[in-house]
């Protein structure tokens, strides 16, 4: 794996590669990269997995010029600019999936396929989301996962000082990017039908923080996508399902070159 500093309209982006192979970028969530995501591992296997961590988020510099998802999603179509990335598959996780479909709805000249993994960015009426934000650590452990790994993945961002200092960081990132309107944008919906790559989306069946609702939703409105739902999954399948979780996503792309 290699680590390197990328200048993104002034703003100096961590980047973290490992694999070979197609380029996938993978965007994370709101919890961010811990460094220990099992289910990337698996992926750089077949893949030039390419992880950044949002501005804001991780080892990365704040940018004076992003202060919401839309905004992301340009910073990351510059991002593609800037390491020439073309033809990349793109994957998104909660935040990271929102980030992923704005970008999708803008532009997909440099976007071969799209898969969305627990995805925000939608609104349903009469389908609450959790509160990520509002509640104790112990109940954000019960949002998250659906088996009883939380208490490893916890382990993993107390491992050190640093990591406990990024944990924290990426939770004000996060509320910074999703808080007002909550992990959505209301208008969304209505460009969904501009997304003209292949798109499958992934969800844990035991999703409490987006439920999977929200996934029959995006399949939906997102011409020809298709969906795989995870058992005894939540809202992490990169981390609590690794391997079906790349399985699929590996499966899916094999699909598109044909």
């Amino acid at each position: 794996m290699t680590d390197s500093l990328v200048d993104v309209r002034g703003c100096k982006l961590h980047v973290q590669r490992a694999g070979s192979g197609e380029p996938l970028l993978f965007l994370h969530g709101a919890q961010g990269l811990s460094g220990q995501e099992p289910g990337l591992e698996a992926l750089a296997l077949d893949f030039d997995v390419i992880t950044p961590d949002h501005p804001g988020f991780g080892r990365s510099e704040t940018s004076d010029i992003v202060d919401d998802t839309a905004d992301l999603a340009l910073f990351y179509l510059d991002l593609l600019d800037t390491l020439k990335l073309d033809q990349v598959h793109l994957v998104g996780q909660c935040i990271g999936g929102w980030i992923a479909l704005e970008m999708a709805i803008r532009s997909t000249a440099r976007i071969k396929s799209l898969v969305l993994v627990s995805s925000a960015g939608l609104r349903i009426k009469g389908v609450p989301r959790a509160d990520m934000f509002v509640c104790s650590e112990d109940d954000l452990m019960k949002l998250l996962f659906a088996g009883n790994g939380s208490a490893q993945w916890l382990k993993s961002w107390r491992a050190t000082p640093d990591l406990e200092d990024v944990y924290d960081r990426n939770r004000a990132a996060a509320a910074k990017y999703s808080w007002s309107p909550r992990l959505c944008n209301p208008k969304l919906e209505h460009w969904l039908h501009r997304i003209d790559v292949p798109t499958h989306i992934i969800w844990g069946n035991d999703d409490r923080v987006i439920p999977p609702a929200y996934a029959a939703a995006l399949k939906e409105r997102i011409t020809g996508a298709t969906l795989t739902t995870l058992p005894d999954c939540a809202h992490l399948p990169h981390i609590e399902q690794p391997q079906a979780f790349a399985s699929d996503v590996s499966r899916f792309i094999r699909g598109t070159a044909r």
